[in-house]
């Protein structure tokens, strides 16, 4: 209503015209239909910024107009002063506040300091601006504008530096806050990284305890001459574990799957070897079921010490193969033997008791198979994390049907090579995605 008064005011002193002053005040409606869409309608920053300029360039041509006609006393002068009026009121003024408020408020706590901050920019400099023509025509109230303009400008500078001067004050605290969590988060990373370190460092260690107890390289070549094995741990230790003794002319082997995997499979996987051990070399215990039995029971026995229930154990497939007369007598806790015939191409399962080794509600001795092999014969004992590896194009499991086909179909091949095969299998599998267990698989050829 302020601006429409200072409008009014304006065309009275531009003519004395009635008609032409009714004339004259239509374009200041549609003028401010216009600016008031610009400053409603949600545009852009940048789009009404750059109308903000072209409306400037306009008024300022028309005003410049306005004064050569009035110089060459050229008729229209007083409309065009008009059009510059509605135009720089209600078109240039609502979008540049607009503007100035869009550009200021996120700089503030408070939107509302830079709406009022930017409105009074805009009421004073247009008071300024007015008084200034009001001098150069000899228009009545032109001190009474400059002086409001000016009182208002300064109370806005006084505004803003005011404002700015505590945002600063805010923002170094802000930022201060910032460099403190950053320092402490950095202090933080640090002791992370060294508790990584220190476990990473126990681990490797306990790798290298783990791989003591386990038969070497050597010990597996004077034992099973014709042979491979696959021993690959999800994490630097495994549950999973193979085990090679000698006993006069027989080779005791196995593949076994203790209860979980990484450091707590390992700590299983190290009580459940020491009970194979004693079975062997402290009780003399040679068939495959007697000592499945008895290492059960010393398994029992140990983590029975606990005052809680450990149910922990392990899962295994144990062959004892005498080397002269290539008889075989093979057990299993849950898991399975294969057996390929030498020439035949058929693969023959031999299936384990459903027990583990470790405390069960249903136990019953283990029993004992036993098989007369042939020259060229391969038996192939594993444990379960090959099957479940998931991967392929449908990231599914493995599982046994196609783990039984890829041993079939490379049985002719050599032992190395068939390893070589295997593993190569296993890893086009599993892609990209990380291996759900540990992985262990003998092969003999007898």
């Amino acid at each position: 209503m302020g601006t429409l008064s200072f409008i009014f005011f304006i065309y009275k002193q531009i003519t004395s015209d009635e008609q032409s002053y009714v004339a004259g005040f239509l374009p200041a409606i549609v003028f401010a239909s216009l600016g008031a869409s610009f400053t409603v309608f949600p545009l852009a920053i940048e789009r009404r910024k750059k109308i903000s300029r072209i409306i400037f360039i306009i008024s300022l041509v028309i005003i410049t107009l306005h004064f050569i006609f009035k110089f060459l006393r050229f008729p229209g002068a007083a409309i065009l002063s008009l059009l510059f009026f509605d135009l720089f009121a209600f078109v240039f003024l609502p979008l540049h506040t607009k503007n100035r408020i869009d550009k200021w408020k996120q700089y503030t706590r408070k939107a509302w300091h830079a709406i009022m901050l930017s409105m009074g920019d805009q009421v004073s400099l247009a008071l300024v601006f007015g008084g200034l023509l009001s001098r150069v025509f000899h228009w009545p109230f032109a001190n009474v504008f400059l002086f409001t303009g000016l009182v208002i400008l300064s109370a806005t500078v006084i505004g803003w530096n005011q404002l700015f001067s505590r945002e600063i004050v805010l923002r170094k605290e802000a930022e201060e806050k910032v460099k403190e969590a950053f320092v402490a988060l950095q202090e933080q990373h640090t002791v992370i990284e060294e508790k990584n370190s220190e476990i990473l460092a126990s681990i490797n260690y306990a790798k290298r305890l783990q791989g003591a107890i386990l038969p070497s390289e050597k010990t597996r070549k004077n034992c099973l001459s014709d042979s491979f094995l696959i021993y690959q741990p999800k994490d630097i230790v495994a549950g999973d574990f193979y085990w090679i003794e000698k006993a006069g002319d027989n080779v005791l082997f196995a593949a076994a799957d203790c209860t979980g995997h990484g450091v707590p499979g390992a700590l299983v996987s190290v009580v459940c070897n020491n009970a194979l051990n004693r079975s062997l070399k402290e009780f003399g215990i040679l068939a495959p079921g007697k000592i499945l039995d008895k290492t059960r029971e010393l398994v029992i026995e140990t983590f029975g010490n606990s005052e809680k229930e450990v149910k922990d154990g392990m899962d295994i497939s144990l062959c004892s193969l005498n080397l002269k007369s290539l008889e075989l007598k093979w057990a299993g806790a849950n898991n399975s033997l294969w057996l390929i015939r030498a020439g035949a191409g058929e693969l023959t399962e031999i299936k384990g008791d459903k027990q583990p080794i470790g405390k069960y509600a249903e136990e019953k001795p283990f029993t004992t198979h036993v098989m007369q092999l042939s020259a060229g014969d391969i038996l192939y004992l594993f444990t379960d994390g090959y099957a479940d590896q998931f991967g392929g194009p449908m990231g599914k499991k493995f599982k046994y049907k196609q783990m039984k086909d890829l041993v079939t179909d490379i049985s002719g091949s050599g032992m190395n090579d068939q390893r070589d095969k295997i593993i190569s299998v296993f890893s086009d599998w599993r892609g990209n995605l990380e291996q759900v267990d540990d992985v262990c698989i003998i092969g003999v050829r007898v």
